[in-house]
């Protein structure tokens, strides 16, 4: 498995703070965002991404390691 290193600030620039995100597999493109995470996930798959990766926008700036 490659290492793969994402500008997560970048990604989620403009989606507001508690949003749930679905990201494209590849860590490249924001998919999706809203506040329910299933609708989230769904709306990603029907975009054709099968694994999306879900993470939620934190209510206040601090540090994320994932």
């Amino acid at each position: 498995m490659a290492t793969t290193i994402t500008d997560l600030p970048e990604l989620l620039k403009g989606i507001p703070p508690g949003a749930w995100v679905a990201i494209s597999e590849s860590q490249n493109k924001t998919l999706a965002y809203g506040v329910d995470p299933q609708t989230v996930f769904n709306e990603a798959q029907q975009k054709g991404e099968e694994q999306p990766l879900m993470v939620r926008v934190p209510d206040q700036t601090m540090a994320m390691f994932l």
